[in-house]
């Protein structure tokens, strides 16, 4: 997997150093986003925070709102790749299943602010919040799930896996990314120590394994190994 840190950068540019790059100001913009949500951000404060010149991004994106989408097309758009990178039509379901979680776990805990807006935008009240909402699903949420869909599916029907509900299997792997997205509290629990760079990647794979062992099939679980309950009732399903 490829390591996009770098190649995304957060921070504040810097007023004298010119012209701040596109993609250095949509993760700061994005930064500001998930930091103070989609109403506590003004054009104004924004080019302040980024110690950008008063208009450039007026000059740029021309209002907030086109901020907002363009810093959320650059850091989910950084996801969507990601994720298409990890996956191989040729490797084994269970693998591939595996494969997007570890990628989606790692990415997010290298770009947390990608959570705290989807979680911002997902509570958020204002006029506008079900029209970001939306666009988040549409563009990214959803076709992120039904890249998994297929192959849940699949290892449901081949007695691979245990049936659950799909905002079940959704939310344990999202739920992931909290760790570092919170990380003044990770920080209070459990010390600097988990949100090292180094254990990101042990951390995703620690994931992936108690997710997919918890979901697997073993004899003697009650179900056979067609995914059907003792009683011959297939799960979830209807005749």
């Amino acid at each position: 997997m490829t390591d996009t840190s770098s190649a995304r950068p957060r921070g504040r540019p810097r007023k004298d150093s010119g012209p701040a790059p596109t993609p250095e100001v949509l993760a700061a913009a994005l930064h500001a986003f998930a930091s103070h949500g989609y109403q506590g951000v003004s054009v104004r404060t924004l080019n302040r925070e980024l110690g950008v010149s008063h208009n450039l991004l007026h000059q740029r994106f021309g209002s907030k709102e086109a901020i907002w989408y363009a810093a959320v097309d650059w850091g989910f758009g950084g996801l969507l790749e990601e994720l298409a990178l990890a996956d191989s039509d040729l490797a084994d379901p269970l693998e591939r299943l595996r494969a997007f979680i570890r990628a989606f776990v790692t990415f997010s805990a290298r770009h947390p602010d990608l959570v705290r807006v989807a979680n911002a935008e997902g509570s958020a009240e204002d006029s506008g919040a079900m029209e970001r909402l939306e666009y988040l699903l549409r563009r990214y949420v959803r076709p992120s799930m039904q890249r998994i869909a297929p192959l849940y599916r699949e290892l449901v029907v081949t007695g691979r896996v245990r049936e659950v509900p799909a905002e079940t299997l959704y939310y344990l792997i999202t739920s992931a990314g909290l760790m570092y997205s919170n990380h003044a509290m990770t920080r209070a629990l459990f010390s600097e120590a988990p949100l090292a760079e180094d254990r990101i990647e042990s951390y995703a794979d620690s994931v992936a394994t108690v997710i997919l062992d918890g979901v697997a099939w073993r004899p003697g679980s009650g179900e056979s190994s067609t995914g059907e309950s003792s009683t011959g009732v297939a799960r979830g399903r209807s005749d």
